[in-house]
């Protein structure tokens, strides 16, 4: 009996391995599905080309904001923000201004993640979002909008 319990491991293993060769070249197209067939060619297909930035928008340094329950850390705000401008002149002369837009990020960062976020639930959005544009775009008068790339919390 004891040398039947190997070779069952070892049928599973080898039916396991069938498996995923099958999977995986099911999931491999052919050339004839990728329009090839018959010329030879196997290289793969031109990505789309990426187009240039919108000089309108000014990307920002991500942000870490401690939440903070009961007097102690209890975990990280990470956040990502673009700011779009009304025109490129505007982004230009925001992106000198830098230190400021990311001091007045910061503290709202901070105040929404002391009243509003823990690291056990997900991030309202909708309230950050609010919360975050209004001392943003108190800063210049040539920020339209305040644009969340990313947002996430943790124990940090």
């Amino acid at each position: 009996m004891p040398s039947s319990a190997p070779s069952r491991s070892a049928s599973r293993l080898a039916a396991l391995l069938v498996a995923t060769v099958a999977a995986t070249a099911a999931a491999v197209p052919t050339q004839a599905e990728t329009g090839q067939a018959g010329t030879g060619k196997t290289e793969a297909k031109k990505a789309d080309p990426i187009p240039p930035p919108d000089p309108s928008f000014v990307v920002m340094e991500p942000i870490d904001a401690p939440i903070i329950d009961s007097g102690r850390i209890d975990g990280v705000l990470h956040l990502s923000l673009a700011v779009k401008t009304k025109s490129a002149e505007n982004a230009a002369e925001l992106t000198k201004r830098m230190p400021e837009l990311r001091a007045a990020s910061l503290a709202a960062a901070i105040e929404f993640a002391r009243l509003h976020a823990s690291p056990y639930a997900p991030v309202n959005v909708a309230r950050l979002s609010a919360m975050m544009a209004a001392p943003i775009k108190r800063l210049d008068r040539g920020i339209e909008k305040v644009l969340i790339v990313k947002v996430s919390a943790d124990e940090g």
